[in-house]
């Protein structure tokens, strides 16, 4: 992956630092306040929750695969961030913006963007085929496309990742989710 070679070798951090001050610049209470709720949903214990409710919910519907493939997913979808996180050790940004507590876990890639992809992109996945109306459909997948991007984009915000970081988990979401969409297409 090339932007993960970029990051390795530093071509990045100008980038980085330049977004990063420039979203700081443009901030307010309120998009702070829109930013630390969103930002919940990408979190561990918040994302648990989420999982377990929303497969008990697919499987109460008798949709039994349904809730296998998204346990599968985000089970996967963990397992993808620790093993990227372990293999590239890249430290967080030195600070973060308005108290926000820095994470204890390595920087790249983002698994708030990572999940966010993976969680909302899998429901999608599991539930479009079952909406007639075309534009459900595209309301379906533009929500959660929406919500995962916003979700991302509060990393940044907050100063805990930095952007690339945040792009390299939309990137691995975006693949684990393709690879999921087409092994469930051959089931």
């Amino acid at each position: 992956m090339a932007l993960a070679a970029a990051v390795s070798t530093g071509h990045t951090a100008a980038l980085d630092q330049s977004i990063r001050l420039a979203v700081h610049a443009h901030s307010s209470p309120a998009l702070t306040a829109a930013f630390r709720f969103l930002t919940l949903f990408g979190e561990t214990g918040v994302l648990l929750g989420l999982s377990v409710a929303a497969t008990a919910v697919l499987a109460a519907l008798r949709w039994k695969q349904a809730a296998l493939w998204f346990a599968v997913s985000m089970l996967g979808a963990y397992a993808l961030d620790m093993a990227l996180k372990n293999s590239f050790h890249r430290p967080r940004p030195p600070v973060s913006f308005f108290a926000t507590p820095m994470p204890n876990s390595f920087s790249f890639p983002s698994g708030h963007a990572l999940f966010s992809v993976c969680w909302f992109g899998t429901l999608a996945l599991l539930i479009a085929p079952r909406l007639r109306p075309r534009a459900a459909r595209i309301a379906l997948w533009s929500g959660a496309g929406l919500l995962a991007f916003a979700i991302g984009c509060s990393r940044i915000y907050l100063g805990v990742h930095y952007p690339t970081d945040v792009l390299a988990g939309f990137a691995a979401g975006v693949v684990w989710l393709g690879a999921l969409a087409v092994f469930l297409r051959e089931c």
